[in-house]
């Protein structure tokens, strides 16, 4: 085996064994909103109901968004994470004497943002 098809089948291996690979991203999906009747007969007639399908709105949208919330701080978590070994990776290859093999300029400014 090459030391390119080494590496490649190294790579793939520990891309599908990584949990982080077989993590599931959560799904939010929003909940559907009431119903409201336009006529003042239906008002009268599924008052109840629709107060109700409101209470089950306003629940289920706090829900979603705590949803949301969970998969914004997994997001963040997750690119701390290929944040690390990037920089772990741009360290090696520079000791390897491969920096100019990396393409873009690995090192973000000091300010942290580009100009």
């Amino acid at each position: 085996m090459t030391h390119h098809r080494f590496i490649t089948a190294a790579l793939l291996t520990v891309l599908l064994i990584s949990p982080a690979a077989t993590a599931q991203v959560p799904v939010c999906v929003p909940p559907e909103e009431p119903w409201v009747p336009e006529r003042d007969a239906d008002i009268q007639a599924y008052v109840d109901l629709v107060a109700a399908d409101f209470e089950r709105y306003f629940s289920a949208l706090t829900q979603h968004f705590q949803c949301l919330d969970q998969a914004w701080q997994d997001s963040l978590a997750r690119a701390r994470s290929v944040s690390a070994a990037r920089e772990t990776f741009v360290q090696r290859a520079t000791a390897l004497g491969l920096r100019a093999r990396l393409g873009v300029d690995p090192q973000p400014p000091s300010n942290g943002w580009r100009k």
